[in-house]
């Protein structure tokens, strides 16, 4: 349980420094820019610069959290313990229930579907804005959050849950008490309509991983979450998708359960 701890400081401890690191050379940049062209001291701010400059040093965060994860062991890229002839198996059903978790997302919470087409309406002009960029740039959006989620696992699963599970292997207790923490982070952003959607994706993440002991599907369910959010953004969802995203979710989770359970660690 310490190093879970551990582990969690010490990403958070590398992520805040990458960022004010490179906070202070953008905005050192940025100070030279204006110098350069004789401008006024601040008046440099342009979105392109900020944009890119924020993409570099989410790019080193992941990077660096990488090299240390894996460069001391703390977690690994492996196959599992699922066999080869089952692994697309567990894809065909994982690949599915986060499709609809992704529909169930969207139709809660779709900040720049217009008319008004979500349950959970988006005032700030900030957010709107980035996702109006991510709506127009979808190869962008998907590389950086492809980038994002396999650093996240490898660390949140890859280090964090397996450790929690090898101190106590009990995941009846500690895959909900996970879930419902990913979950109540939404509190945090002021979101309460997705905890439960949140809930629900760490769950069947936490459970592929303890199945599978490997986070490759999960990234592997992540981009897939992430190709079909990326279709939704901007689309208005009627209620009746709450009805389309749950005949999709619910199969899709008993069979994904049925398959691995073959292979899941025994207590």
């Amino acid at each position: 349980m310490k190093k879970a701890l551990l582990y969690l400081l010490l990403a958070l401890g590398i992520s805040v420094a990458v960022l004010l690191i490179g906070g202070a050379v953008m905005g050192f940049a940025a100070g030279f820019i204006d110098g350069f062209n004789e401008s006024v001291p601040g008046t440099t701010s342009p979105s392109r610069l900020m944009t890119y400059s924020g993409l570099i040093m989410i790019a080193g965060v992941c990077a660096v959290l990488h090299w240390v994860f894996i460069r001391w062991r703390f977690a690994e890229y492996s196959k599992g313990r699922v066999p080869k002839e089952k692994r697309w198996q567990v894809l065909g059903w994982l690949l599915p229930a986060m499709g609809g978790l992704a529909l169930l997302y969207w139709v809660i919470y779709n900040p720049i579907a217009e008319p008004d087409g979500t349950m959970l309406t988006e005032d700030d002009e900030t957010i709107r804005a980035t996702y109006l960029w991510m709506k127009s740039h979808p190869f962008y959006t998907l590389l950086w959050a492809s980038l994002i989620e396999a650093t996240a696992n490898l660390v949140l699963f890859g280090a964090v849950l397996r450790e929690i599970l090898e101190w106590r292997h009990r995941p009846q207790v500690i895959i909900p008490i996970f879930a419902a923490i990913m979950g109540l982070l939404n509190l945090i952003m002021g979101k309460p309509l997705l905890i439960i959607p949140s809930m629900m994706v760490a769950m069947v993440e936490a459970w592929t991983y303890e199945c599978t002991r490997s986070i490759v599907p999960i990234i592997i369910g992540d981009i897939f979450y992430w190709i079909v959010s990326l279709i939704l953004i901007g689309i208005p969802l009627s209620p009746w998708f709450f009805l389309v995203a749950v005949v999709i979710i619910l199969p899709s989770i008993v069979m994904l359960m049925k398959t691995m359970d073959p292979y899941k660690p025994i207590d």
